[in-house]
């Protein structure tokens, strides 16, 4: 018997949630096999315990049906979801190499639009769907996740209308309460999200505050950078909504107050390797190849590329 074999490239908040929900579903089915790539004190908990997702105030405790250190250990898989870091993507890139198949489908989860770019560069247009996430996940220790409002969504596709093979896989991650959504219009759906988590992790680590205070005390700021991401966008040809700038707006004050970005973290965290260049840097060099002007972009990706730390302002 042939089998689905689907394979999760970072356990953290968004690999490890998603991840969970399918390994639990497809526990004891033998058309489908859920393998995860985990490593260090991550591994260990896994293999010894297993993920633990909790969402909601429920928790459920699950095991894939492979679990590995190494990328080139998982062997042939039909389906990656691939939710690492940004910067990670090179290395990563070079580890799935090993697997990748004429038949395997590529579907980054990473924040940002690059990443696209870089495996369609690297595997071809055919083998890669793009996609986006809205969750509010983290990795709180190894082997657990938490999703505290349980929301999640998944949209993925390409520019065209959906295939059978994408509605079923669409399916097949419904069937595993994920919040699944196949559309001809990812395009606008990526850079609405990229919109926001671009704005927000340039200006919460700017300004090092909190989401909240962000939205409180620097307004004008956040609707700056929203007002020239949008820009970046139409300039890539990208049918955005026509109220996209209030859209995002009203979106981040929905975020919980205390609230921040990845990118925020990283920095507070003196991390070698942060989102700068994805979530700040790629906005200000697409602007100079399209000939615009993002004056507040580039006034935050200069000062944050001059700092050690973070910006105390």
């Amino acid at each position: 018997m042939n089998k689905t074999r689907i394979g999760i490239i970072g356990l953290g908040g968004v690999g490890g949630f998603y991840g969970g929900l399918l390994a639990e579903y497809y526990s004891n089915d033998k058309t489908i096999e859920i393998c995860f790539v985990a490593r260090g004190l991550h591994y260990d908990k896994i293999k010894k315990e297993g993920l633990e997702i909790r969402q909601k105030g429920i928790s459920v405790t699950v095991k894939p049906h492979l679990l590995v250190k190494d990328i080139s250990a998982l062997g042939k898989v039909d389906y990656l979801l691939l939710c690492t870091k940004a910067y990670d993507l090179e290395v990563v890139i070079e580890e799935m190499k090993k697997i990748i198949t004429e038949h395997t489908i590529i579907i980054p989860l990473l924040n940002g639009v690059s990443a696209y770019e870089q495996l369609v560069s690297e595997f071809g247009i055919n083998k890669i769907w793009k996609g986006c996430t809205y969750m509010v996940s983290r990795l709180i220790e190894p082997g657990v996740i938490d999703n505290p409002s349980g929301r999640q969504k998944i949209f993925f596709g390409n520019n065209f209308e959906p295939t059978s093979q994408m509605l079923w896989f669409e399916f097949l991650l419904k069937r595993a309460n994920i919040n699944a959504i196949c559309t001809s219009e990812i395009a606008r759906e990526v850079w609405e999200k990229y919109i926001l988590v671009s704005a927000s992790a340039t200006g919460t680590t700017f300004y090092n505050c909190s989401i909240g205070t962000l939205m409180e005390k620097h307004l004008e700021a956040i609707r700056n950078l929203v007002v020239e991401a949008t820009r970046v966008a139409r300039s890539k040809g990208v049918a955005l909504s026509e109220n996209i700038e209030e859209l995002v707006i009203e979106r981040l004050k929905a975020i919980p107050y205390d609230s921040t970005t990845s990118m925020h973290s990283d920095f507070i965290m003196n991390k070698n390797s942060t989102e700068i260049e994805v979530m700040t840097g790629y906005m200000v060099e697409s602007a100079k190849e399209a000939g615009i002007e993002l004056p507040t972009y580039t006034q935050m990706y200069r000062t944050l590329l001059a700092s050690q730390g973070y910006y105390n302002g």
